[in-house]
């Protein structure tokens, strides 16, 4: 007994030894800026990391899953009173300096996937991904042990509030800042502020100072000067000299609107090609069969390029009203402008490329008064309007980056897919034609794809016609079929036989993956960081008690599952718009929020709470998504707020529930992290299953939860 009491006093003086070096003692206001600081630096990682290392950008919960690591050892690691903390510093530092040193290196794709602009070969990606994933979750475990140091001076449920609260406000505050002024530099420095906060004395001050002060000189060393940060990418604007040079510019040429022979510019996105801008009207030029622009497996005469776009106004002469899906730099719109449109709506789901399309483009088409702008993702338009067109042109979406950190779905994912195509052929007049433009890159697999996903969609028998520079064009016309027309310059089919590639849909979109399985890059690194996982968590147990608390490690995975799925969802209904993204994040955090609150009125915990918790999964697992896609806007809102919702607040109402009698709160806290991490890896079935199987995912991961407490005997109750 008295070994026990001495233990215990040992303890509480550990915590007390290590929150004494704090300037804020307020076990509460600590833990709310602790929270803060590693949500509002976990997501300026997530953007700032894949802007200049590009595979990270094709990972795309690499960073939150690693971030979610060193939290959950760093919380197990408090309890041994090491002060990690003081380590933020330098390994913050640590970070910065290898991700700068690495820019801009180029990565090799195997054949299973599509990544634009990489070489084609085996897969040498795992060194990078390892070593990111390494860094990242280091860098978060100073900040685990910041957060258990807190955690264990307050009761459970009263320390979980002030770390929802600080989790909150970081999200909304980045949403906040990532929209309408993101600097990876301004970022950082609110990150310096926050941190040295925690900081005590002199020599403490001057030593983070110091650490602090050179990660922000490495970060503004790597600093684009004419880059703009959009909603989604780092975007930079390079003009096309006459040379053939390329040199970046942060405004376009005077006199642009009036200038005879306008230059053309280079998009990038993340420091890689993306699109150009500029005119193909060739009464523009004096000599325009001397302009060529690259497209990457070649260069074309911009008179080629002129009638690349001109040939579903060639097929389907005189269309009045015109639908532009991913619009761009306005090259399309333009091209419907040319052959007589009245009215063009233009829909692009990036704010900055429309801007760039307003200063750059020499043919200003965005400023015409035919032309409607519609900043806002495709399927949420095709929802939303009652228009019928003359035609519907899918622009080149080539898509270089994921919608969500949480997700392994491309930005474009849900508009390149059956459901997709068939709801736009339906905004077509009789006699309509729809166009599906693509970049293929040589994967044959993906022109089968696309010919199979059009005629599932439409009922037809399409028109394809495939360029050497790797442009592929599918025609579908609406009570006509397509015919060939001389100024084709591709390989022209109408009786392409594809062999049987899987098409992607709403539950598998998954467009630029060639079958159903996970490709063998991804499962190499995900067995290699699974690996470091175990060690990370090993070497951050106690000596008496080494692995995790179970109960609370498969409700981390669960949730992470369920909140990944309900992002995917809900981005199915409304969009996949970076807006959407972060609301359902908040909605998320918020509706926990609201469930430990809950907890604090149940006295005590009863298995029966898993019968709501399994029964709403259930439903939305058997519930089929295009019923809810045909509510009109009102019901789908209502549904995506007060139905996709519940199973996370039974689940955070667990969580409470059994975390108020955990004995040991930061061993409970740690591993329900650890686990969110192993959720985060179970995304990736989907590749395999689906997305709406993952919901099946999310119920073997409660129910083992719920085993785990029926083998477990009664906790103590709380210090509290």
């Amino acid at each position: 007994m008295k070994e026990g009491v001495r233990e215990i006093e040992e303890h509480l003086a550990k915590i007390s030894d290590g929150s004494s070096s704090f300037w804020i003692s307020h076990p509460g206001l600590g833990l709310f800026l602790a929270s803060f600081l590693s949500l509002f630096l976990e997501l300026l990682l997530i953007r700032w990391v894949p802007s200049l290392v590009r595979v990270v950008a094709y990972y795309g919960n690499l960073m939150l899953i690693s971030a979610f690591l060193g939290l959950g050892c760093g919380m197990l690691l408090a309890r041994r009173g090491l002060g990690l903390h003081r380590w933020f510093g330098p390994l913050l530092l640590l970070l910065l300096l290898f991700v700068s040193a690495i820019k801009g290196i180029s990565f090799q794709q195997g054949p299973d996937e599509l990544r634009f602009l990489f070489n084609t070969g085996a897969s040498t990606t795992t060194l990078p991904i390892v070593a990111i994933f390494v860094l990242n979750a280091l860098l978060f475990v100073p900040l685990g042990d910041l957060i258990g140091n807190y955690f264990q001076r307050m009761p459970p449920l009263q320390a979980y509030s002030w770390d929802l609260g600080g989790a909150i406000t970081g999200t909304a505050l980045f949403g906040l800042f990532s929209y309408f002024w993101f600097s990876p530099i301004l970022g950082f420095i609110i990150t310096t502020v926050a941190y040295l906060l925690f900081c005590r004395g002199m020599p403490s001050l001057m030593m983070t100072g110091v650490f602090l002060a050179s990660g922000l000189a490495v970060v503004q060393l790597g600093i684009d000067d004419t880059g703009i940060w959009s909603p989604y990418n780092h975007i930079s604007v390079l003009e096309i000299e006459t040379s053939g040079h390329l040199k970046p510019v942060s405004s376009p040429s005077r006199n642009i609107v009036s200038l005879r022979d306008p230059p053309f510019y280079v998009v990038l996105v993340n420091h890689s090609g993306y699109m150009w801008v500029g005119t193909i009207d060739g009464r523009r030029y004096t000599e325009p069969g001397r302009y060529h622009l690259d497209f990457g497996v070649q260069k074309v005469p911009l008179t080629s390029v002129a009638k690349l776009y001109s040939l579903p106004h060639l097929i389907r002469p005189g269309a009045k009203d015109v639908l532009v899906v991913g619009s761009g730099g306005g090259t399309d719109v333009e091209a419907a402008l040319l052959y007589g449109a009245e009215h063009v709506d233009a829909v692009e789901i990036d704010p900055v490329i429309i801007g760039i399309g307003h200063q750059y483009n020499p043919s200003q088409v965005y400023k015409d008064p035919r032309v409607s702008i519609h900043n806002t993702d495709a399927r949420a338009f095709f929802k939303q309007t009652d228009k019928k067109y003359d035609m519907v042109v899918f622009g080149f979406l080539d898509s270089q980056g994921l919608f969500s950190q949480m997700s392994n779905i491309r930005l474009d994912g849900y508009v390149h897919t059956v459901e997709s195509f068939r709801e736009a052929f339906g905004l077509l007049r009789e006699g309509g034609l729809m166009t599906v433009s693509f970049y293929y890159a040589g994967k044959t697999w993906l022109i089968d794809r696309l010919i199979a996903m059009v005629r599932a969609a439409t009922g037809t028998v399409p028109l394809i016609d495939i360029w050497p520079s790797g442009q592929i064009v599918v025609f579908a016309g609406k009570g006509f079929v397509p015919q060939k027309r001389e100024r084709f310059l591709g390989q022209t089919k109408i009786d392409w036989a594809p062999s049987g590639a899987p098409e992607a849909t709403d539950d598998w979109p998954y467009l630029y993956l060639r079958k159903r399985f996970i490709p063998s890059d991804y499962l190499v690194n995900i067995g290699v960081l699974l690996a470091i996982s175990m060690a990370f968590i090993f070497l951050s147990s106690g000596r008496k008690r080494k692995g995790v608390d179970l109960h609370f490690f498969f409700l981390g995975a669960g949730f992470l599952l369920l909140e990944t799925k309900s992002i995917i969802t809900i981005s199915l209904y409304f969009g996949t718009t970076w807006f959407v993204s972060m609301i359902v994040i908040l909605g998320v955090l918020i509706m926990v929020l609201l469930a430990n609150l809950a907890a604090t009125w149940i006295k005590r915990f009863s298995l029966i709470l898993y019968a709501p918790l399994i029964a709403s999964v259930g439903f939305l697992y058997l519930f089929p998504a295009e019923n809810v896609l045909a509510l009109p806007f009102l019901s789908r809102l209502i549904y995506s707020l007060a139905i996709i919702p519940l199973p996370i607040f039974f689940a955070g109402l667990i969580f409470s529930a059994t975390f108020r009698e955990s004995h040991d709160p930061t061993f409970s806290f740690g591993s329900n992290l650890l686990g969110a991490m192993v959720g985060g890896f179970a995304e990736y079935l989907g590749m395999i299953t689906g997305t709406n199987a993952l919901l099946l995912v999310v119920v073997v991961f409660y129910l083992a939860s719920l085993l785990i407490r029926l083998r477990t005997p009664q906790l103590l109750p709380s210090r509290a």
